[in-house]
């Protein structure tokens, strides 16, 4: 009994390490891509040329 409480606790702890690694990989993927987006010319001189 012991045994078996001692596997689902370490599938648990291996879930969640492996939710945590995903989403953080996703979030650093997303927020590269953000200010990757910042850095383009085209879009730089696009927003400073037309500003109000």
């Amino acid at each position: 009994m012991a045994e078996s409480m001692v596997s689902v606790v370490v599938a648990l702890i291996a879930i969640v390490l492996a939710t945590v690694l995903l989403a953080s990989r996703t979030h650093r993927e997303h927020l590269r891509e953000r200010l990757t987006s910042r850095l383009d010319g085209h879009r730089i001189w696009h927003r400073m040329r037309h500003r109000h």
